[in-house]
């Protein structure tokens, strides 16, 4: 196998936490397969329509320090032989709000029935995501699910009597009660439930390691197991959950990892789905 036989490049070698990163191969014919590794995970890449190449996506946790990142590209040529090459990242530093709360304690701790409880939805959460589809589900690019403006953006960190509390791990858009929700994209309903936290949410897999959220819904219109096309109606927006008022938080997280889902529209809006990719 020759590497000057096909090419491979970072979409953007500069990013920030938070946003999502791409890779690209092309021609695809020039390899049997190709994966990256990345925070300890191996992501396949796979074929998009129309590109004549492999991509696949990554997340840049919000959490991630600044600086240079090495991500390594493993190729299987036609022949079975097996090479290794690395690509240069930088993670540049960004800043997130941060507000300092004070409320009454019985605001800020749960008490062991509802401790129990958010460890159970956590656990079916993991279920939930765990064997994803690994081909683009989606036929076209992603959409934002309302058309309201941001309240509460993404890694916006909050500090209730002291203590850091997990950062905002998607935005919050402006919604009057009961205004419809669109699936972002393509892509099949992996949960839809209620939630102590989230209240009622759907989870959509688009393939890809690409999944959306949809939190504090007043009505959930969709079932686990169901296909979805971009901008069909999968709930109302409501305030369920622990939430102060009518809302809809969007979240998107790439192989697990949290990332700011306005960085979604922009890297993904060109891809397709593939003839034969899906199920």
């Amino acid at each position: 196998m020759r590497a000057e036989e096909w090419v491979a490049a970072l979409r953007d070698t500069r990013l920030y936490p938070g946003a999502i990163a791409r890779i690209d191969l092309v021609p695809s014919t020039a390899v049997s397969a190709a994966s990256l590794s990345w925070k300890g995970a191996s992501i396949p890449l796979v074929p998009l329509a129309g590109e004549g190449g492999l991509t696949a996506f990554f997340g840049i946790p919000r959490e991630e320090t600044p600086g240079d990142k090495d991500v390594e590209l493993v190729v299987t040529g036609r022949d079975g032989k097996v090479a290794r090459f690395s690509y240069l990242l930088v993670v540049e530093p960004k800043d997130y709000p941060v507000q300092r709360i004070t409320l009454p304690e019985s605001k800020v701790s749960l008490d062991e029935a509802s401790l129990a409880r958010h460890g159970r939805e956590q656990k079916a959460v993991k279920e939930a995501l765990a064997g994803l589809h690994r081909e683009p589900l989606w036929q076209e690019g992603f959409t934002r699910p309302v058309p309201g403006v941001v309240l509460s953006p993404f890694g916006f960190q909050r500090i209730l009597n002291g203590k850091p509390r997990s950062p905002h791990s998607g935005v919050d858009l402006r919604t009057p009660m009961g205004q419809p929700v669109a699936a972002s994209s393509g892509g099949v309903v992996v949960l839809a439930d209620e939630h102590f936290f989230s209240g009622k949410a759907v989870y959509i897999d688009h393939g890809m390691g690409i999944v959306t959220l949809y939190f504090h819904l007043s009505e959930i219109k969709v079932k686990p197991g169901s296909r979805v096309t971009t901008g069909q109606i999968i709930g109302l927006a409501g305030s369920t959950g622990r939430s102060t008022g009518p809302h809809l938080h969007w979240g998107v997280k790439v192989h697990d990892c949290n990332v700011d889902p306005l960085a979604l529209l922009e890297v993904v809006r060109t891809v397709q789905r593939g003839e034969g990719s899906g199920d």
